[in-house]
């Protein structure tokens, strides 16, 4: 395994994100029509260490990732698309995905607490409905089980990607196993690829990194920025505004 004081340092943090990646939770997302929608909840998918968001498509979604929306998380993710449900479910059923969805339908569970979703499956897929009408009758048929955010407000509903976040914390307070579910063949996959794109254009260097990804790298013990790249970036607009 490569020293810390020999690997580059965004090299030991990829790692230390890596080693918080889950597989055992999938976010599926069901026919969203707001793309920008879409990106913010790819950006929380992917804070909370979801590897595997599944989108059954909009007619009309275009599916393009904005980087100004995602802040490049979208690359980090390992994305499916699905034309029908039919498709999207016959592929939970393969990977031995428990379907849940968020549902406003009687017979929904509140998630007033982290015991309301235990015992928790070996693997689940988290549907979120369309922003709309909420998730289909065909899909609803395919869930075991249905669960809702309680709310106090005249509103019925979050902003989707308000809820996917919401519905998340809650999956991880009553499943902390969550972190770093994922098999070591899936988790080495990805590794060479990340530590690849980390290396950018340079070929020299991307050969280094990959070996690098093949011997092994010692993470980091945490997944936070360092205190450099942390500083506040403000558009030359807003100079002086603050002051």
């Amino acid at each position: 395994m490569q020293h810390l004081d020999e690997t580059p340092h965004r090299l030991q943090r990829a790692e230390a994100v890596l080693q918080r990646r889950t597989s055992r939770l999938v976010l599926i997302l069901e026919r969203p029509w707001n793309d920008e929608n879409v990106q913010a909840v790819l950006r929380t998918a992917e804070s909370f260490g979801i590897q595997h968001v599944w989108t059954i498509k909009h007619p009309h979604m275009r599916g393009r990732a904005q980087r100004k929306v995602t802040k490049g998380s979208h690359q980090w993710l390992t994305r499916r698309f699905f034309s029908e449900i039919s498709e999207c479910v016959a592929a939970a059923r393969e990977e031995g995905l428990e379907l849940w969805a968020t549902d406003l339908d009687d017979g929904a569970l509140e998630l007033t607490g982290p015991e309301v979703l235990r015992p928790f499956p070996d693997r689940v897929g988290l549907i979120m409905g369309r922003e709309m009408a909420g998730i289909s009758d065909e899909l609803r048929a395919a869930t075991a089980r249905q669960i809702y955010l309680p709310m106090h407000g005249f509103t019925e509903s979050f902003n989707l990607s308000v809820a996917a976040a919401l519905v998340l914390q809650r999956c991880f307070d009553a499943e902390p196993g969550l972190v770093g579910a994922m098999g070591e063949a899936e988790r080495s996959e990805l590794r060479l690829k990340w530590f690849a794109r980390l290396a950018g254009k340079n070929d020299a260097k991307r050969e280094a990194f990959v070996r690098m990804a093949e011997s092994g790298v010692a993470p980091l013990e945490t997944t936070r920025p360092a205190s450099e790249s942390r500083t506040p970036r403000i558009k030359k607009s807003m100079n002086g505004y603050f002051d």
